[in-house]
């Protein structure tokens, strides 16, 4: 399934890469600016290298099923170093890429790997931040859950909200039949869209007195506010219920659901930041807390979905659930409503004055519910971190017996395997003497944080 995903992803950047550069470099009748479609292109690629280690993973596992990873814990120091390049790198990428946007002789090969960087790195930084300390398990597991996070969940949802939204456009289309009046302003509607022809601001212009109408924007909320965070909410962490018949606590749940969560968003954010506009430095820089938006909900339904299946805590992931819906929701709402100055200064329509209210307190909105989400994402990650039993004895990944890290190490693996360690209950050479001593004769005492029995017999 991981290779499916690569060839897929791949495939389909090559085909636009092509697809806009023949004809451009040709001189034939074609696009006239390649920066959106390589930008497309190299989301889709990125996307595509990033599913590799995936299919590496499982190979290894099935060529080798009885080797395991060295696991090496952090280093002192990395996530402030994590940090501070996550912010040089973006920031510089973000101004590097406002300039560039601004010139279609250099945006089409400065921006797509620019947009790679801005999108990416604070990915990465927000699975450092909700993974840290956490123990996730094998590789293969990790990078599998984030694979199905980038590509299968963002796969099934788009499918799921297009279905929704022909749903929605169906009943709108009905209520607007059975009301005369809004039958009338729809014939205008079209009148004016085909007048418009293929200038699409003057297609919007037609478009805002209708949208602008109570019934439209009640059905654009439930869609956008409600409908389209119930569904993402229950499907972000699919990485999380592909692993309903493994005993992972609910620390790893949360884990996983961070990594599934963050795949999403990365998707997502790669696709909404591929438009190569004049604007973009703005999109790209907004789009980097949706990320921890999109960790912290999926994080929180993966938490509550293994306390459910391993504490049967089913009221815990009914109130998880719910709260990450809200919070979605929110978020959805105060962004939809922030772009109500712009149509109305485009559709010269006055809007209700409690709504220009919830219009200019929508920005500010955002900004303390992003704030609040980081805090709770941070603290979430503490707490589980804290909580967390001892992690003295070996716990079962896959189907190999590994021994866990430091509860305040981070989980991090390199690909080459290595041989399982000897049986613990080999005789080792005493250094004190000649006679060799062994654990029959000098059983350590397991209150030693060095035994490597240490918590067995407690």
């Amino acid at each position: 399934m991981s290779l499916l995903g690569v060839f897929g992803l791949i495939a389909a950047a090559l085909v636009i890469a092509f697809s806009s550069a023949v004809p451009y470099f040709s001189g034939s009748a074609g696009t006239t600016d390649l920066t959106q479609p390589f930008m497309m292109a190299a989301s889709l690629a990125f996307a595509g290298i990033l599913v590799v280690p995936s299919a590496w993973y499982a190979w290894k596992y099935i060529d080798h099923p009885e080797q395991e990873p060295t696991r090496y814990s952090e280093r002192r120091g990395f996530g402030l170093i994590l940090t501070i390049l996550v912010v040089v790198l973006v920031g510089a990428a973000l101004f590097i890429g406002n300039w560039a946007s601004q010139n279609n002789q250099i945006a089409w090969l400065v921006l797509p790997p620019l947009n790679i960087i801005a999108t990416g790195l604070p990915a990465l930084w927000v699975i450092y931040i909700g993974t840290h300390g956490l123990f996730l398990g094998s590789p293969r597991r990790q990078w599998g859950v984030f694979a199905s996070g980038l590509v299968l969940g963002p796969l099934i949802i788009l499918i799921l909200e297009l279905i929704l939204l022909i749903l929605m456009g169906i009943i709108a289309l009905l209520w607007v039949m059975l009301n005369p009046s809004l039958a009338n302003q729809l014939n205008g509607v079209v009148f004016r869209l085909q007048t418009a022809g293929s200038n699409p601001d003057a297609a919007l212009k037609a478009l805002i007195p209708f949208l602008v109408n109570p019934g439209i924007i009640f059905l654009m909320f439930a869609y956008i506010s409600v409908l389209i965070p119930l569904l993402e909410e229950a499907l972000k962490p699919i990485g999380v219920w592909f692993l309903s018949r493994v005993k992972i606590s609910p620390a790893q749940g949360f884990g996983y659901g961070v990594l599934s969560g963050a795949g999403f968003g990365l998707f997502e954010n790669l696709g909404n930041t591929s438009g190569g506009a004049a604007g973009w430095a703005v999109i790209a820089s907004a789009r980097i807390s949706t990320t921890l938006l999109h960790s912290f909900t999926a994080g929180l339904v993966g938490w509550a979905l293994a306390s459910a299946w391993s504490e049967r805590r089913y009221f815990r992931l009914a109130s998880a659930y719910l709260i990450a819906v809200i919070i979605h929701g929110l978020w959805n709402g105060l962004s939809l409503l922030s772009l109500a100055p712009s149509l109305q200064e485009l559709s010269n329509i006055s809007l209700p004055v409690n709504l220009q209210r919830i219009v200019t307190f929508s920005p500010t909105g955002i900004v303390a519910l992003g704030v609040i989400v980081f805090l709770f994402y941070i603290g979430f990650n503490s707490v589980l971190r804290r909580s967390a039993p001892s992690p003295t004895l070996p716990l079962p990944v896959d189907d190999h017996i590994l021994e866990p890290l430091e509860a305040n190490s981070s989980s991090a693996f390199i690909a080459e395997p290595t041989q399982l360690a000897p049986d613990m209950n080999t005789a080792q050479p005493s250094s004190q003497g000649s006679n060799p001593s062994t654990p029959e004769s000098n059983p350590p005492d397991p209150r030693d944080s060095d035994s490597p029995i240490t918590g067995i017999n407690q």
